[in-house]
């Protein structure tokens, strides 16, 4: 086993080996994978920081243990949706590579005027606008939970109206299980990535008990809970993020995923 650095924007995760195998996840710029085997044809099983396994084409990672050592703690991330990295500090520039949310990038501390340095995975460097990334914040166990929750919906909500896609987690495409744990992940806090282990993974509590930050588990489907019976989730029924609701008589109310809730879970 070794390590790999993803230097592809979005690269697929696949179930097999193959191209036109069943997305199993994605994995983002800057990530870290562990290559636990090599198929003839240039496909490698690993496995994400996150605990995930796929596939993984080995042109879209850096087949280099040293680089991805390097970068292993690296939680600095593109925070807008999405950003070109251009090769000099301005937009009269040509753009090196675009970059989505949750993408790791290198933070080199250098800035011009309106514009950030960063590092990129293949070792170069380009400009993005300032504010366009950040620090992944850890929470100590002095932050009130209340404000975690907060920061935990708001980055979940900043993904409405993106599509939804099977296995995706970017703001071109993010399934359901794929929101819910990208809006953990970019506050600091690993959940697992599909519906069904997340139920398994967090505490079961009363659907009435729900704080925003909570997930509420349907077959197949999850959706995070945004506070007074409604909830936000990426839905292949309208084909995009949305927010429905519990409320009888409300314009978001959704009478099957009613019918459906199996359980709700909470990490607090």
């Amino acid at each position: 086993m070794y390590k790999s650095l993803v230097s592809k924007n979005v690269a697929a995760l696949m179930l097999n080996p193959d191209i036109e195998s069943e997305k199993a996840d994605e994995v983002l710029h800057g990530m870290v994978v562990e290559v636990e085997k090599e198929e003839k044809n240039g496909w490698y099983l690993v496995k994400t920081h996150y605990g995930y396994y796929g596939y993984i084409h080995r042109d879209d990672v850096l087949q280099d243990s040293k680089i991805a050592e390097d970068w292993k703690h690296n939680e600095y991330v593109i925070w807008k949706m999405i950003a070109d990295v251009m090769a000099e500090p301005k937009y009269a520039s040509y753009t090196l590579q675009t970059l989505v949310r949750g993408c790791r990038v290198k933070y080199t501390g250098e800035f011009s005027d309106k514009w950030e340095k960063i590092g990129l995975a293949d070792g170069s460097f380009g400009w993005i606008r300032k504010g366009f990334a950040r620090i992944i914040k850890k929470y100590s166990a002095e932050e009130r939970e209340e404000s975690v929750r907060e920061s935990i919906v708001g980055t979940a909500l900043e993904y409405l109206g993106c599509q939804y896609r099977w296995g995706g987690k970017s703001p071109l495409g993010i399934d359901c299980s794929g929101l819910s744990s990208m809006a953990y992940m970019l506050n600091g806090i690993i959940i697992p990535r599909d519906a069904g282990l997340q139920e398994k993974y967090l505490k079961p509590i009363e659907r009435e008990a729900a704080k925003p930050g909570d997930l509420f588990f349907f077959p197949g489907h999850v959706a995070l809970c945004i506070g007074n019976g409604r909830y936000v989730h990426s839905t292949s029924k309208e084909g995009y993020v949305v927010i429905n609701s519990f409320n009888h008589g409300s314009e978001e109310y959704r009478e099957d995923l009613e019918k459906e809730l199996r359980n709700t879970g909470t990490i607090f």
